[in-house]
């Protein structure tokens, strides 16, 4: 149980993506006679021994271009297909299709670890024109195309001109004004996010960076909230060569010391990095672990389209010799997390994979993956500030990265500029896959773990705010000293205090959800049944929409996520299921291994911890559970009486809550998916919503710990409601029910505001669905670990 309730305190520090960052450096071009710095991407090794052997390659490749060509044909990524294996859908076995009229967003140069020159140059900052911020973001990145490489070519990060936002045209509420305030009160404590002075951390940052690039940094601009059209076209027009400037933490120095250093320092820094979070705090400090005779993991600082540095690590595969290639997965870390730094694994990697579904870097090196983990911008070692996810600052700084990787001598590559490549992360590093698999073209396969469709059916459901986790996520922010965007620290006060969003900021969120429809390469899904922040729902919306364009998809539903899985403490099943499951799928559609095995397109664990699965998501439905109720009064209260208690994000029975039983089960039963209300009501109050759960009444826990806001209009009239509940996993013995709670107040979603009310109920209907008995499988309780070699 210990174990479990230290998961639940980092599943705070793991949440989704309430953050934002800082400054963007724009360099002029050099006066005649300044010294020049040199900032090598590689090694300009091109030997065959970096080169993948195209006689083993299950992708189609086009010959290697001359060096004296100047374009370098697309070369079609193709999924090896199987006839043999039946275990996923159809669709699974269909080639990877490419998006139509898009260029491949690396058609570089045929030798890509070509030596750059960099220029000294003087940073300076130019006073952008006023510009509305909240204008449509280009959402088309795909259109990008390195121009070639040249002999020690003058390298200029492009300036991205900050867009300020237009004044409003009204008067904001007093409310608004306050939060406001304090929003700027905190950002001065930690560090301002906007003007021309940057926090002691950034400073520190820039001026790292100046020392390795030898360049003299300014005070940075600020990012604008919403780019304009403009500056995408200018950083597409302007794309550059790779920059990466290497770092050198400044202690190890140590591990050279004779005897010492191998004896003593090594150990300890090896130890270290078997903590998590605190290893990777301390990474850039000691350093990996030094270790002879194999390729040497290595820190870079990559720089992004708008001049950003991006802290990345690179770990080589275990057991990689040199001259050997291996492919590639990209890590993500959750909100609040550096880049895992780990190479060996640490002590607590079968919990965290248990809880949270997180992949450590030590199982996927020793499954025979190189391993790329970063600091997102914002946060930690990176430069630049935190923008949700967006397309066009995160999308980008992976690309960027990605570009680096292409360079690295141990990368299996597809084509040149173009490596082997698959995904991996939870939460804010499940959201990063979804916008890089639209955005690039490079990328083979993802396994988004507890990622979201949209911040805004997830963090404002209904129109309610999850002032719970904004109230968390915010916290992490402040204690991690990260950089955020100017406009998400006063939303999250003015929801907290209120319980609703301004529209700017509703567009906000709108304009950072990922475009699942740009989606084309094989995606594994995992999602938490008790995740209260990114439920099921986020993950069905994303399945719905790759299956219905053919993408080849599998589900599967752990208990774990953002949550606390209440039933059975010391299962460690779903980390195994999940392990396997993910090594699988990078196994079949990274590595290209003809007929790996996938297992069923969807997999469910329930209450108890047994695992289910049928061969189609979603599973084919069986005769619903429905009940009904007439009228009753709920009292609208808040803070006592509710679902949970006051801010914080977990659904408990409630005492004051109008209850429809429904029918025991006469027989197994598999409660799988989202149930329905309808609910008609008058009323009167200023409450704008009521909340539901389904109760066991075999153990009095609300069904994955969920709660779902029902919009409600208190005029005094007859008004009818139909809500979609959160979805759910759960098995009925014969004898056993559930109770829908219609309630007042819950604390996922409480608000300091209070409001209050009366709701006179007129007819209550719900209809629990169920999956049809005859095609759901129950695989057993050994999961057996097997990956292709």
């Amino acid at each position: 149980m210990s174990y479990r309730i230290g998961g639940l305190a980092v599943a705070l520090g793991i949440g989704s993506a309430v953050v934002s960052g800082y400054g963007v450096a724009s360099a002029d071009p050099v006066d005649a006679g300044t010294d020049t710095g040199t900032s090598t991407a590689a090694d300009a090794d091109t030997s065959s021994d970096s080169s993948p052997d195209t006689s083993s390659e299950p992708k189609s490749r086009e010959p290697e271009p001359k060096d004296d060509e100047t374009d370098s044909a697309e070369t079609e990524k193709a999924t090896d297909t199987d006839d043999s294996d039946k275990s996923v859908t159809d669709e699974a076995e269909a080639p990877k299709k490419k998006r139509p009229n898009k260029t491949r967003i690396s058609e570089r140069d045929p030798s890509p670890r070509a030596t750059a020159t960099v220029n000294a140059t003087r940073v300076e900052r130019d006073d952008p024109e006023p510009e509305a911020a909240l204008a449509d973001p280009p959402r088309d990145l795909t259109q990008v195309s390195t121009p070639p490489a040249q002999d020690a070519p003058v390298v200029t990060i492009a300036a991205v001109d900050p867009q300020p936002e237009a004044s409003e045209q009204q008067a904001p509420d007093p409310v608004e004004s306050a939060t406001v305030a304090v929003a700027h009160a905190v950002n001065t404590l930690f560090g301002s996010t906007e003007g021309d002075t940057p926090s002691p951390m950034e400073s520190a940052a820039a001026w790292t960076m100046a020392a390795a690039a030898r360049r003299e940094l300014a005070d940075p601009a600020p990012e604008s909230d919403q780019p304009a059209a403009q500056n995408t076209a200018q950083i597409e027009a302007t794309a550059a060569p790779v920059i990466a400037i290497p770092q050198t933490p400044p202690l190890e120095f140590l591990q050279h010391i004779p005897v010492i250093g191998p004896v003593f320092v090594t150990p300890l820094v090896a130890a270290i990095h078997q903590i998590p979070v605190l290893g990777d705090a301390l990474h850039p400090f000691i350093g990996y672990p030094l270790r002879p005779g194999s390729p040497a993991p290595r820190d870079v600082k990559v720089i992004s389209a708008d001049g950003t540095a991006i802290y990345v690590h690179f770990m080589p595969a275990r057991g990689l010799a040199p001259g050997e290639t291996a492919p590639t997965v990209l890590n993500g870390p959750g909100l609040g997390l550096p880049g895992a730094t780990n190479i060996d694994g640490t002590v607590l990697d079968d919990i965290l994979v248990d809880t949270f579904g997180m992949i450590s870097v030590g199982t996927l090196r020793h499954a025979g993956y190189n391993v790329v983990t970063w600091d997102p911008r914002g946060e930690w070692n990176s430069g630049g500030r935190l923008e949700l996810n967006a397309a066009e600052f995160e999308g980008r700084d992976m690309t960027a990265i990605i570009n680096w990787v292409a360079t690295q001598p141990e990368v299996l590559l597809d084509a040149p500029g173009d490596p082997r490549l698959g995904m991996t992360g939870v939460s804010y590093g499940g959201g990063i896959q979804l916008v890089t698999a639209a955005n690039d073209t490079r990328v083979d396969a993802i396994v988004p773990t507890i990622a979201y469709h949209s911040f805004n059916t997830s963090l404002y459901k209904a129109k309610a705010f999850k002032t719970s986790w904004a109230t968390l996520l915010t916290g992490v922010l402040a204690l991690t000293l990260a950089r955020t965007n100017p406009r998400i620290l006063p939303a999250a006060i003015y929801g907290g205090l209120t319980g609703m969003m301004l529209p700017a900021d509703e567009d906000l969120l709108t304009s950072r959800n990922p475009v699942i429809g740009d989606i084309t390469v094989p995606t594994l899904l995992i999602q938490g049944t008790v995740d209260t922040i990114f439920s099921a729902q986020e993950t069905d919306a994303i399945a719905q929409i790759l299956m219905d364009n053919g993408v080849p998809t599998k589900v599967v539903w752990f208990c774990g996520g953002h949550g606390v899985c209440a039933n059975n403490f010391f299962d460690m099943r779903d980390g195994q299921v999940i392990e396997q499951r993910t090594l699988q799928w990078l196994d079949r559609y990274v590595k290209g291994v003809p007929g790996a095995p996938t297992g069923p397109q969807f997999e469910w664990v329930d209450q108890r911890g047994q695992w289910f699965s049928s061969d189609e998501y979603p599973v084919r439905k069986g005769t619903p559970i429905v009940a009904t109720r007439g009228a009753a009064t709920l009292p609208l209260i808040p803070y006592v009486g509710g679902s949970g208690f006051p801010f914080v994000p977990f659904a408990l029975k409630a005492f004051n809550a109008v209850n429809v039983a429904l029918p025991k089960a006469t027989e197994t039963t598999y409660v799988v998916g989202a149930p329905e209300v309808t609910l008609t009501y008058s009323g009167v109050g200023t409450s704008r919503h009521v909340y539901a759960q389904l109760v066991d009444n075999t153990t009095g826990l609300v069904l994955g710990s969920l709660i779902t806001p029902i919009p409600v209009t208190l005029d005094g009239k007859s008004h009818s409601v139909t809500v979609s509940l959160e979805p759910v996993a759960h098995t009925l013995r014969p004898g056993e029910s559930i109770t829908l709670q219609l309630v007042s107040s819950a604390g996922t979603y409480e608000r300091i505001l209070p409001s209050v009310g009366v709701l006179n109920i007129e007819g209550i209907e719900v209809s629990v669905p169920t999956a049809d008995a005859a095609v759901v499988s129950a695989p057993g309780t050994t999961v057996q670990i097997t990956t292709a070699a």
